[in-house]
């Protein structure tokens, strides 16, 4: 039987009163040899009398969903979810999705009820709106993007009519909450064929829509180190990028700006800074706080990434042309991560991480005439990493001790504190010649200070 122990302990006693079957997701992925941590189920019996019966027996349920709702219960990552329907298979089977959705297990005799020949398209790697695509896509347009999401995650072809349908219904999206919407996205962008579904989202007009600043992009000629257009470019970038959302997303967003950006010799300059002022326009069209890790948080680090993804390549032009010394490429690296890296009360590698991994998928979506190329792009960010580790266990370190004595002899405090504290800090973190305990040092750096504030 299908599922997990508890999920089949509660399905096999709900079934003593009365048919209940499993039914979508876990059904389909059984067919294919894949395990389901989530299963639906529907049954005759009403949801409170399910309800009743599941507290009887030591479970809690929890009573969701505003229109279609449903019984769900959880133990640690697996979830059952009870619905009721009428006893009739083939009208449940019409008011679902996909025919290989609407595929149901018996749970007393774990037969197969397939009314809608959804295993038929199974075998056939085929997505096929249940009944008339058109009344699937009216009642949830979501489900145009769950079709791009399934169609790219099992590897199938959509069938004609459901293509046309989902066409023709995309304007519809708006009518769907950001959340949804945005969920639904967020499970897209992490998949494996990024490309393809970007690719078959683009086809059914949906940047058009809802982001037209990407379709731009389109035919938008770069520079010799750049033979595709912009858009070609952005979805190798998105498909070189590691499947997380923050990185997937920055890297859709990147080059935004070159649109608007005047080329110069087609090398948008601080192309960047456009793009970052884009993305700050995008971001009320979705909710990507609800999938993005640290929420609000998530969103600005987003901003941060496209904003700041040329300042490897431009920090290190030189090196990554013609290679350069271990010394200045070390203390380069130190600079470039105490930058990227430090908030003004933490050191954050993972924030220099996702930029060298950005950096990265840019770095080979551009042409590459040698193997010498990427060797030296890979020993620059190798360096950068080892300054991370630096400045980490350096940071940990610094005994401020010294320094507080010297700032009390000269009456800084306040707003005037902390600036030279961040020039201190600065130097002693990114060059080890430099120590708090050096009064010498501290003098000069004093001496620096006050001239510049003048």
């Amino acid at each position: 039987m299908i599922g997990a122990p508890f999920q089949q302990e509660i399905l096999n006693r709900l079934s003593e009163l009365g048919p209940v079957f499993i039914v979508g997701g876990a059904v389909r992925d059984a067919q294919l040899g894949v395990p389901s941590k989530d299963v639906d189920a529907v049954t005759a019996l009403s949801l409170p009398e399910i309800a009743i019966k599941l507290s009887d027996w030591g479970y809690t349920p929890h009573l969701i969903g505003a229109n279609q709702q449903t019984v769900s219960l959880f133990r640690g990552t697996e979830r059952l979810d009870i619905s009721v329907f009428s006893g009739e298979l083939e009208t449940d089977a019409l008011r679902r999705d996909f025919t290989m959705n609407a595929m149901y297990q018996d749970v007393r005799t774990g037969e197969i009820k397939d009314p809608l020949n959804g295993l038929h398209d199974l075998h056939a790697r085929r997505m096929k709106a249940c009944g008339c695509a058109t009344d699937r896509f009216q009642e949830d347009p979501l489900r145009i993007l769950r079709l791009i999401r399934l169609a790219v995650g099992y590897g199938f072809e959509i069938e004609s009519e459901t293509w046309q349908a989902a066409l023709d219904h995309v304007p519809q999206i708006r009518k769907v909450s950001l959340e949804r919407v945005t969920e639904e996205l967020g499970r897209i962008l992490i998949l494996k064929e990024i490309d393809r579904a970007l690719g078959l989202l683009d086809d059914l007009g949906y940047f058009q829509t809802y982001i037209p600043e990407l379709t731009r992009l389109k035919g938008l000629e770069q520079n010799l180190d750049h033979p595709k257009d912009a858009w070609d470019h952005t979805l190798l970038v998105v498909k070189n990028t590691p499947s997380r959302v923050l990185l997937r997303l920055a890297a859709l967003f990147h080059d935004l700006g070159k649109w608007e950006t005047p080329e110069g010799k087609r090398h948008f300059l601080q192309h960047e800074r456009e793009s970052a002022r884009l993305v700050k326009e995008i971001l009320p069209r979705f909710r990507w706080s609800v999938v993005l890790p640290g929420g609000r948080l998530g969103e600005r680090e987003l901003h941060f990434l496209v904003g700041h993804h040329m300042i490897g390549t431009l920090t290190f032009r030189r090196e990554l042309k013609d290679g350069g010394e271990d010394s200045k490429v070390c203390h380069k690296a130190r600079r470039y991560a105490w930058e990227i890296g430090w908030s003004g009360q933490n050191f954050n590698t993972q924030r220099v991480e996702n930029l060298l991994d950005l950096w990265r998928a840019d770095f080979l979506g551009e042409k590459q005439d040698s193997e010498d190329n990427l060797d030296r792009f890979d020993w620059i960010q190798s360096e950068i990493r080892h300054a991370c580790a630096f400045l980490t266990e350096r940071v940990a370190q610094l005994d401020w001790a010294s320094f507080s004595v010297f700032v009390c002899e000269k009456g800084l405090s306040g707003e005037r504190f902390g600036q030279f504290k961040e020039q201190v800090r600065r130097k002693v973190m990114t060059d080890t010649k430099y120590q708090l305990t050096d009064l010498q040092f501290l003098e000069q750096e004093y001496g620096l200070f006050q001239t510049h504030r003048k």
